[in-house]
């Protein structure tokens, strides 16, 4: 008796040990095997590219199988999704994938310009890898002007069965009222109408070339290519430089087909402020002596100097004109309250005779 009452609270402990084990070791595989599914659930979930097409050489679209997310098409993280865009050749995507109007998950993906006769490949997130034939048409574009000094822009129309990518998807779709329309998978309207697309003109560049075989550079102005209801990005020269009156120039580019590319170089007068009004520390308004019907102040800066010395540089807001005023905001420090500035435009520009403002 004496020994069976020992050995029975050493048996129970041995059992409930055995049975805490197998708890355990259970309750370890229940979890396991909840977070199996959760996983698989996540992979199953993630969005992959089911189908794309060349549009032209420096555009795609692209079906996904679910919309992308939120962070996936936010502007401000661009150089996170241009890594979760993985291609061979060097290619890459320039701006955001941009939702069409009326679709589920189809969007107009801006790219680098294709390498005619190139075969690529991409993979979305790791996914799997869809492979495509570069693409060797060219946007149509009607014509080319010079708009100031060291600017000109090349303009397109819809008539002509061109349209910018502005026009016809979700993110830009309340702004631009009217002008925005609805294209099917083949990018037709609900006419049957084939529309080219011009996509983001992030980065692009065009060629002038002069007639005496000079060649210059120009770089796209940001936020330009569906300004005022038209379809004429503007294009500016290195800074200092300036196109020579009287001089016939010759715009060329590897991802637009201009028909009437020449122009003859005129004489612009600078563009005239007539007056400036601070909104707060970091930001004023410049009125223009007359509305300039197309945006001439993008991309452009000016400097204030105030009567304590002190020197400040502002540029532009992209997108803030309405007529002939436009917003400024401080780029390397801000206003002293109180304090008198004079404005004094940079690169010549403009003209502004006297024209001050008072910080607020």
């Amino acid at each position: 008796m004496k020994s069976t009452k020992i050995l029975t609270p050493i048996l129970l402990g041995l059992t409930l040990a055995i049975t805490g084990c197998n708890n355990e070791a259970q309750t370890k595989q229940s979890n396991q095997k909840q977070e199996q599914p959760q996983k698989e659930t996540q992979n199953v979930t993630q969005a992959q590219i089911t189908e794309l097409q060349p549009l032209n050489a420096m555009t795609l679209q692209i079906t996904f199988s679910q919309p992308l997310s939120e962070d996936d098409v936010n502007p401000e993280n661009l150089d996170t999704i241009k890594q979760n865009f993985k291609f061979d050749h060097d290619m890459s995507i320039v701006n955001v994938p941009r939702l069409k109007i009326g679709a589920e998950s189809t969007y107009i993906v801006p790219v680098t310009i294709h390498k005619p006769g190139t075969t690529y490949t991409l993979s979305f997130k790791g996914g799997e890898k869809q492979s495509f034939e570069a693409s060797e048409e060219k946007i149509n574009i009607s014509k080319t002007m010079q708009v100031s000094n060291d600017t000109i822009e090349i303009e397109s129309f819809k008539e002509d069965g061109v349209t910018d990518y502005a026009n016809i998807i979700e993110a830009y779709r309340a702004g631009r009222g009217n002008l925005s329309f609805q294209v099917d998978d083949e990018n037709k309207d609900e006419n049957g109408n084939q529309y080219e697309v011009i996509s983001s003109l992030r980065d692009r560049t065009v060629t002038i070339t002069s007639d005496n075989g000079e060649k210059i550079t120009a770089k796209y102005i940001p936020f330009t290519q569906a300004a005022d209801g038209r379809q004429a990005p503007k294009f500016r020269l290195p800074e200092g430089q300036s196109l020579t009156p009287g001089t016939e120039y010759t715009v060329t580019s590897d991802w637009g087909e201009i028909k009437n590319p020449t122009f003859i170089g005129e004489e612009f007068a600078p563009l005239t402020i007539q007056s400036a009004e601070a909104i707060d520390e970091k930001s004023f308004e410049l009125t223009l002596d007359k509305d300039p019907s197309i945006e001439l102040f993008a991309g452009r800066s000016v400097q204030l100097q105030g009567e304590d010395g002190s020197i400040v540089q502002a540029q532009y807001r992209f997108s803030s004109r309405q007529g002939a005023v436009g917003i400024f905001d401080i780029t390397d420090n801000t206003l002293k309250s109180g304090v008198k500035y004079t404005v004094a435009p940079l690169n010549n520009w403009a003209t502004a005779n006297d024209i001050t403002l008072i910080a607020k």
